[in-house]
């Protein structure tokens, strides 16, 4: 494993573990809806960035690429959002599996190069999949306005957050995970 799977294999593992104590802290305040929206969004960026960085990893087989994406996508998307209810879960789950097929079929259709800047931007959008539980859990109660001025530092120290997350990975990645340069199936 290189350097930059081993990063976004922690950055999953926070992700899932954060999601948890996300979803235990939050889970009474969240209508039907605002679940399935979490689960359906963490869900499918999860997959598609397990179905990219395994697609880098057989590259050229797509059957097991997207066979282990549709599993593992499937696997985390639920285990994240198991605490939100059964069809919050079960969203989860589906959405992880679709995005682990899409992220194969995307990964075996371009350069590893190309698939590294997808999986920094799905990682991202995974990421902040988890602000959502308290954005929408505020949402939620009677009183919806803006307390004071200081509530508008959060959206910086988030967009700080973000742009440091990707900055930290990109500092990882000093050469392309096994790349192989452009396919070339039918040669003479």
């Amino acid at each position: 494993m290189s350097e930059f799977q081993i990063f976004i294999t922690l950055a999953l593992l926070l992700i899932v573990i954060f999601s948890i104590l996300l979803t235990r802290k939050f889970h009474n305040s969240l209508h039907h809806n605002q679940r399935m929206v979490i689960s359906m969004i963490s869900g499918t960026s999860i997959g598609l960035v397990i179905g990219l960085m395994l697609a880098s990893m057989f590259q050229g087989n797509l059957f097991i690429s997207t066979v282990s994406g549709m599993s593992v996508g499937a696997f985390i998307g639920g285990i994240c959002n198991w605490r939100l209810g059964m069809v919050s879960c079960i969203e989860g789950l589906s959405a992880g599996m679709m995005g682990g097929m899409m992220g194969a079929m995307l990964g075996e259709m371009m350069t590893v190069t190309e698939s590294i800047i997808l999986i920094k931007l799905f990682i991202t959008l995974a990421l902040c999949s988890l602000f959502l539980y308290p954005v929408l859990a505020s949402t939620s109660c009677a009183d919806q306005s803006i307390t004071s001025r200081k509530w508008f530092i959060k959206p910086l120290l988030v967009f700080v957050l973000v742009i440091s997350f990707l900055l930290g990975g990109d500092l990882i990645v000093d050469e392309p995970m096994n790349d192989q340069g452009p396919h070339n199936h039918h040669s003479n």
